[in-house]
C-alpha cells in the first residue's frame, strides 16, 4: 500500500492515522515541530508510524493528508514543497469565531476546498473527511449502517482511490461531484459541529445514509458453526472480504454477529437490492471471486444460507 502522509498530529490526523494504520496503510506525520507533545503523543497512540517535517513527510508519500486548522493551510501547503500529482486530502473546514461560537468563513461563491485546490498547484485535491468529529474516524464501528462520508473532486480518474482510503476508515464513501461541492460539504460538517458544540450532541454521532425496509431489497442470512476454525478466524476473513461487498454496488450493507452464549456460532447477515441482484449480479460479477476466495474455507461450516425479505414490522432507535 501506499504511504499517506498525515500533515497534523492533532486529534483529526491521529483519528485516521490509527484507522489506516489498521487496515494496514504505512503512515507517516508532517509536523512543524517533531518534538511538540502532540507530536510525541501520536507516536505512543499510532502504531509503527513515525514523524518527520513536513517537507520531509510530504516528499516520500503519494497521498497527503492536510489534517490542520484552516488558517494554517497557507503556509503548510507551501511548507509540503512539490505537491505535483500527489493525491491530497483536504480534511479541514474553513471555521472562524463570532459571537463566542465557531462560524463558516466562506460558502457562497467558493470554498475551503476550492482554495486548497488552487494553492496545492499540480496535485489532485479532492475534499472528504471533514464531515465528522474525530471519535468517528478513530472507530466506525458499532453503528447501525455505516456512517457516510462524501467525496468531492474533479478528477473522476483518481475519485476511486479517494473512496478506497475512505473506505478503509470503514465509511461509506459517497460522491458528491467536483470541487464545487466542497460549498454543499463545509455547511454539512458545521451541521454536524454545531450539535455537538450547542446541543449536547455526542461526539461520536455520524451521519448515515438510511435505507427503507420493504419490498425493494432482500437479506441474505448466512449462519455459521464454527468447528475447524477459530471465531478470530472468521472475524479476520471478513474484515478483509468485506471490502469486496462494499465495492459491489448490488451490496447495501452487512454485519457479522457473534453469539455470546456459544462463541463459535455466527449470523452474518448482507442486505442486497434484491435476491436476483445478488444472485445474477454479484455471483456473475467482478466481487464475488475475490471474496469466495476469501471465505471459502468457512464453507463447510455454514449451517443455513437463506434470502429473506423484510417486511412492515421494523424499529430501530
Amino acid at each position: 500500500m501506499e504511504t499517506i502522509a498525515i500533515i497534523g498530529t492533532g486529534n483529526v490526523g491521529t483519528a485516521l492515522g490509527k484507522g489506516w494504520s489498521r487496515s494496514g496503510h504505512s503512515i507517516v506525520y508532517g509536523a512543524s515541530d517533531t518534538r511538540s507533545k502532540s507530536a510525541l503523543a501520536v507516536l505512543e497512540s499510532v502504531s509503527g508510524t513515525r514523524v518527520a517535517g513536513v517537507a520531509e513527510a510530504a516528499n516520500e508519500a503519494g497521498i497527503v493528508v492536510l489534517a490542520v486548522p484552516f488558517d494554517a493551510l497557507s503556509d503548510v501547503i507551501n511548507a509540503c514543497g512539490d505537491l505535483q500529482g500527489k493525491l491530497v486530502l483536504d480534511a479541514t473546514n474553513p471555521l472562524t469565531f463570532h459571537d463566542d461560537s465557531l462560524e463558516l468563513a466562506l460558502g457562497f461563491s467558493t470554498s475551503g476546498g476550492e482554495q486548497v485546490a488552487e494553492m496545492a498547484v499540480g496535485a489532485d485535491v479532492f475534499k472528504t473527511l471533514n464531515q465528522v468529529g474525530f471519535a468517528v474516524m478513530s472507530d466506525t464501528s458499532g453503528y447501525a449502517s455505516r456512517p457516510v462520508m462524501f467525496v468531492a473532486g474533479d478528477n473522476d480518474r483518481r475519485k476511486p482511490d479517494v473512496f478506497a482510503l475512505v473506505e478503509d476508515l470503514g465509511f461509506e464513501a459517497r460522491e458528491a461531484g467536483p470541487m464545487k461541492a466542497a460549498r454543499l460539504l463545509e455547511p454539512y460538517a458545521s451541521l454536524w459541529i454545531d450539535q455537538a458544540l450547542k446541543f449536547g450532541a455526542p461526539t461520536d454521532n455520524a451521519f448515515g445514509m438510511l435505507r427503507r425496509n420493504g419490498e425493494g431489497g432482500t437479506v441474505e442470512c448466512i449462519r455459521y458453526e464454527l468447528t475447524s476454525h477459530t471465531p478470530e478466524d472468521l472475524i479476520a476473513a471478513y474484515e478483509e472480504a468485506g471490502r469486496h461487498l462494499r465495492e459491489a454496488p448490488e451490496c447495501c450493507g452487512y454485519q457479522l454477529t457473534q453469539c455470546e452464549e456459544t462463541p463459535g456460532r455466527f449470523i452474518l447477515r448482507i442486505c442486497w437490492t434484491s435476491s436476483e441482484a445478488h444472485l445474477t449480479g454479484f455471483r456473475k460479477g467482478p466481487h464475488f471471486p475475490p471474496f469466495l476466495e476469501l471465505v471459502r474455507p468457512f464453507v463447510p461450516e455454514i449451517s443455513e444460507m437463506t434470502h429473506y425479505s423484510p417486511t412492515r414490522v421494523a424499529w430501530t432507535r
